[in-house]
């Protein structure tokens, strides 16, 4: 089972701990350079600080200071850490015992050619566009990029008032715990994360969850990726990750694994774009999506029947409202039980070919909902786990879904997507109703393995956050068949899922905070899951929420990557009466003149590893106000969007900051000069939206 610490999260105070103190000797094996480092037995001293056998760093002028420091006794043991230049600007440490393939990287990297030279006091390696520093003792780092420009270094500087260091470079608890200094730069990234943009001052657990929302801390796509200053840090990991940003100690981010094996990737660029280039370089880019997908799609949890599915087709035709996709939860099923075994509902749906060419006619395509688990009282529960299909202890029983039993008390099981012969047995599941004409699936769940849990291909330590990467590459492959898009719609994910568009944010509550909170996953996510993102128009939960709302946050969706409404309640643009519906037709019109930018920027995705959905701190990189924006982004590169967090019918009084250059609101025709703080008065039929240059013609909204 993966251990579990109870230390607060970063593995402080815990018997056992030891410190990475100095270089004992180094050498250089053909493009790897490999670090023999001293590594001692280490408290936390009663002010903090950490405190090794040799008592290295303490104050010994302070005033007061014990005469004897209860240093833990213990011999030096020695530690390999290895250092790579896995690609121009991007360095790679590793220590620990070598894992098989993660699925992260999409490749393995070659090394580059290194050189290295002795200082006396440390080492200088040199490689393609970046420098590294390795100071002997206090053992330390310090990454340059190709400008000779600092991107990010280690914390030993970082002391108390007796001299011990307060987040030492490189330490262990068990596992490893690797230390980066903050030096005032905002933090963000780390996957979808939903309570702030900067995310300093927060401790993180990254572990992919069913998050019931934005608001309980937890993500659905959490992801060890994030930006701080001139660097990208990346953990090449499915482990659980505690990321400490700031929290315990306020100029150091530490990382700390559920895991012996520490794989560090730190790309050097002041550009943030040019990091995500690298990143995704190593980890992959998005796929170009079909073109009818950047349209208006719709659904509700739930319909329950091709009559029901086919008289809202008919309505949005009556009302003029585009639209290209209707999609379907589970009770396209006939065993309805968060349970997905592809048995048809003809007693509600009818033939699956008669379904589907009764939405073709009418101009939409059908989705469906699908999860990775199998309930007992479906047939093929015993069929999957007699053929090996299915997740299974040391015993040979089916190991339970974690968080969601039947409501007979029988635990569902996991289909083992990391085997490759239930991955085939799962693509000719989907073939039927592919063959039927179904356009693409949404992977719901996929957070349920348990710890420990033994996936197909995969350490323990590293299944229950990889299984969203199996799961959904399952799936794209299963519907890249027969000419079909390949397209999924997951929720959740890790490190490397831009690979598999698109990706919504969960299940947000039908409130503003829920919408605010929305955008801030969607500005982490953009920086650590680059790719195509989206969420649900109206919130998915917490009530019906009001007109109002659903018209700011339909303004929002008809300007972010993809656009689907959904939830609990209706969420049909005619639910909110006459003047709502009216805002969606306009918004929802305005999208389709939008799709051939929307085209442009998903082949740059595409080619670069861009998001579609842009931070201003992503595009403005220089502009000190950037980092902060976490209520305004931009889709692609030239358009600025203000999404309108409220739920008044009254206009709202709404300031933002406008980035440097020549803006024109593509509402109102306006042009506006910047930088900016911009303050006005939206009616609930606008949105401030601004586009650079002249990208659109005055008056084309």
């Amino acid at each position: 089972m993966v251990r579990r610490r109870s230390d607060g999260g970063v593995g402080q105070g815990v018997s056992g701990s030891t410190v990475a103190t100095a270089l004992r000797a180094w050498r250089l094996d053909g493009r790897v350079l490999r670090l023999e480092l001293a590594e001692l037995p280490a408290t936390r001293s009663l002010t903090g600080g950490w405190l090794t056998t040799d008592r290295h760093g303490v104050e010994h002028a302070l005033p007061n200071l014990p005469d004897a420091l209860p240093a833990p006794p213990g011999e030096a043991v020695c530690r390999e850490l290895t250092v790579e230049v896995a690609a121009p600007g991007v360095v790679r440490f590793r220590t620990g015992p070598t894992l098989p393939p993660l699925g992260i990287l999409v490749a393995e990297p070659a090394p580059e050619p290194l050189a290295v030279s002795d200082t006396g006091d440390g080492l200088v390696v040199t490689g393609p566009d970046v420098v590294v520093r390795i100071r002997r003792r206090p053992f330390g780092v310090t990454v340059l990029d190709g400008g000779c420009r600092v991107a990010v270094r280690t914390p030993e500087h970082v002391r108390q008032t007796d001299g011990l260091p307060l987040a030492p470079a490189l330490r262990f608890s068990t596992d490893p715990v690797v230390s980066l200094a903050l030096d005032g730069a905002a933090v963000h990234g780390f996957g979808e994360q939903f309570a702030a943009f900067d995310l300093r001052g927060r401790a993180l657990t990254l572990r992919v969850a069913d998050a019931m929302g934005t608001a309980t801390g937890l993500a659905y796509k959490p992801a060890p990726v994030w930006h701080g200053g001139g660097y990208l840090g990346f953990l090449n990991t499915g482990a659980v990750v505690r990321a400490d940003v700031g929290h315990a100690v306020p100029d150091a981010v530490q990382l700390a694994l559920d895991d012996a094996t520490l794989d560090l990737f730190l790309v050097a660029h002041p550009d943030p774009a040019v990091r995500l280039e690298r990143y995704t370089a190593l980890t992959g880019r998005p796929p170009q999506v079909p073109g009818w997908s950047l349209g208006f799609w719709l659904g509700r949890c739930r319909y329950h029947s091709a009559a029901e599915m086919l008289a809202v087709a008919d309505r949005l035709r009556a009302e003029g409202v585009p639209a290209e996709v209707l999609h379907c939860d589970p009770d396209w099923l006939r065993v309805d039980r968060l349970n997905c075994d592809f048995d048809w509902n003809t007693d509600r749906f009818g033939e699956p070919e008669e379904f589907v060419a009764a939405l073709r006619e009418r101009g939409l395509r059908l989705s469906l909902w699908e999860l990775p688990y199998l309930d007992p009282a479906s047939p093929l529960h015993a069929e999957a786990l007699a053929a090996g299909h299915l997740v299974v202890d040391a015993a040979g029983d089916p190991v339970a879904v974690e968080g969601t039993p039947a409501p007979d008390g029988r635990p569902r099981a996991l289909v083992d997507l990391g085997r490759p012969e239930t991955r085939d047995w799962w693509a000719k599941l989907h073939r039927p109703v592919l063959d039927a004409g179904v356009a693409v699936f949404k992977t719901d769940f996929g957070e349920g393995l348990p710890d420990g849990a033994a996936l197909t291909g995969v350490p323990p330590a590293h299944a229950h956050n990889l299984y969203p990467l199996r799961y959904h590459s399952a799936v794209a492959a299963a519907t890249g068949m027969n000419g079909a898009s390949g397209l999924i719609w997951a929720r959740a994910g890790w490190a490397g899922s831009q690979r598999y568009p698109a990706g919504w944010a969960g299940d947000a509550a039908a409130t503003v905070e829920g919408m605010r909170a929305t955008l801030r996953g969607g500005l982490n996510a953009a920086l650590s899951i680059p790719g195509w993102w989206s969420h649900d128009i109206g919130g998915f939960s917490a009530g019906p929420g009001t007109g109002p709302l659903y018209a700011r946050w339909l303004q929002f969706g008809a300007f972010s990557p993809m656009m689907r409404a959904h939830g609990l309640h209706p969420r049909e643009p005619w639910a909110f009466g006459p003047e709502v519906l009216a805002i969606a037709r306009r918004f929802i019109r305005l999208r389709e003149r939008l799709r051939p930018y929307l085209r442009r920027v998903g082949t740059e995705a595409t080619a670069r590893g861009l998001p579609v959905l842009r931070p201003l701190a992503l595009v403005f990189p220089d502009d000190p106000d950037a980092a902060r924006v976490d209520d305004a982004f931009l889709l692609g590169p030239d358009l600025y969007v203000v999404p309108v967090f409220s739920d008044s019918p009254d206009p709202v009084r709404r300031t933002y900051h406008l980035p440097a250059g020549e803006w024109r609101d593509l509402i109102t025709g306006e042009w506006r000069v910047a930088p900016a703080r911009v303050t006005e008065e939206v009616a609930l039929d606008r949105i401030p939206v601004l586009a650079r240059g002249s990208l659109f013609e005055e008056g084309a909204a």
